[in-house]
């Protein structure tokens, strides 16, 4: 193989050629932007939330009076952090140039005066510092500021943050989210694109009458992307440097990832690294998998050692085929203890990233990990009489 740029983006927000379709949620998600409804996007992480999210911003980019706002909440942990984060996203969104930004830092951030500190490129990198008065005025100025600077510019203000749970690691998570609420449900030029990756938790705090942002706007469950788009994805990738790969590879790389955007692309990358000549055959992604595998070897371990031994027997009875874990068959089989015991595995897999539950179905986060039990973990020993 000729050392060229893999076709397939792995680990990135990815728009553009290697966007593959989405153009139900797109549509609906440009609609409520255009009309300022709040929408809740939810699905387990590496789905492609934030590729889509992006890939709207892209579609609207010939919407001249609608700006978009980015804010990842991955690291934040105070009130403070957050603050920070949502102001410098606002400015860098609706300021063109830096002397646009440093202007509306003037204008706009009243009361006392942010330090900002500059990258290595200073006429676009930036960020900002926030120290803090006493009182709560401040903070209701800085909440109503993306509000005041969308009005005074004249544009609709598309706000996305994204990892919202991480909002219940705040010191006072709830408390914060009622100042949120009160503040954000006033806005007009401002609609809130609000994503995460914890379904449980997106779930409690969208969902429960007793939360303060329950129907703060349309909740929108983001699927896996279909088996027939990704075929001529994937096929076209492959034709973008001269190699040719058949559609029953193209399914072989789909079924064995399950369809999981990340890692589809992740198992296409390794394919077409092992491919040597002008054809990716079915014997070519088996040997690109057992490279991942190798790969992922010690991470997965690692992984394995962090789980209790029931939640490993979980595990391997799902591998096994079991639906029914409450049965009292299935709990003696499987050691699982008592019904009460897989209520509790269920959601300490959930919040380890393990496996998500989508209504009966049960989805595996990292399809990869799955495969490596199934094969080297237990291999032999995984079926149980």
């Amino acid at each position: 193989m000729d050392e060229k740029d893999s076709p397939f983006l792995i680990g990135t927000v990815v728009s553009g050629d290697s966007f593959v379709d989405r153009e139900g949620p797109r549509k609906r998600l440009r609609a409520n932007f255009r009309s300022g409804v709040n929408t809740i996007l939810i699905s387990p992480r590496r789905w492609g939330k934030s590729s889509l999210i992006r890939q709207v911003a892209l579609d609207m980019q010939r919407d001249k009076d609608v700006r978009f706002a980015f804010v990842d909440l991955f690291h934040v942990r105070t009130e403070q952090e957050f603050l920070e984060r949502t102001t410098e996203a606002v400015i860098k969104a609706l300021g063109k140039t830096m002397a646009e930004r440093l202007n509306d830092v003037k204008t706009f951030i009243r009361g006392f005066v942010p330090e900002l500190s500059f990258g290595p490129d200073p006429q676009s990198e930036f960020s900002l510092k926030l120290n803090l008065p006493e009182g709560t005025r401040t903070l209701q100025d800085l909440l109503d500021l993306p509000e005041r600077m969308a009005r005074a510019k004249g544009v609709r203000l598309v706000l996305c943050i994204d990892e919202f749970q991480n909002i219940a690691m705040l010191p006072d998570p709830v408390g914060f989210q009622k100042i949120l609420r009160a503040s954000w449900q006033h806005h007009k030029a401002v609609c809130h694109a609000i994503y995460g990756s914890k379904r449980h938790m997106m779930m409690d705090l969208f969902n429960k009458q007793s939360m303060p942002f329950y129907r703060f706007g349309d909740i929108l469950f983001l699927d896996k992307i279909a088996r027939k788009d990704w075929l001529p994805f994937i096929q076209k990738r492959f034709a973008k440097q001269g190699i040719s790969i058949a559609p029953s590879v193209c399914e072989h790389i789909c079924e064995r990832m399950q369809d999981h955007s990340y890692h589809v692309q992740l198992l296409g990358h390794a394919a077409w690294l092992r491919t040597d000549g002008r054809r990716c055959t079915e014997e070519t992604v088996n040997a690109a998998l057992q490279d991942l595998l190798n790969q992922h070897d010690a991470l997965y371990h690692r992984l394995v050692d962090e789980l209790t031994t029931p939640q490993l027997n979980y595990l391997r009875a799902l591998l096994n085929g079991v639906t029914r874990f409450t049965t009292m068959e299935t709990i003696r089989r499987f050691q699982l203890g008592s019904s009460a015991h897989v209520k509790r595995m269920t959601l300490g897999l959930e919040n380890k990233e393990v496996l998500d539950f989508v209504g009966p179905k049960t989805e595996w986060i990292d399809p990869l990990f799955k495969i490596w039990l199934e094969e080297r973990f237990w291999g032999g020993r995984l079926r149980m009489v």
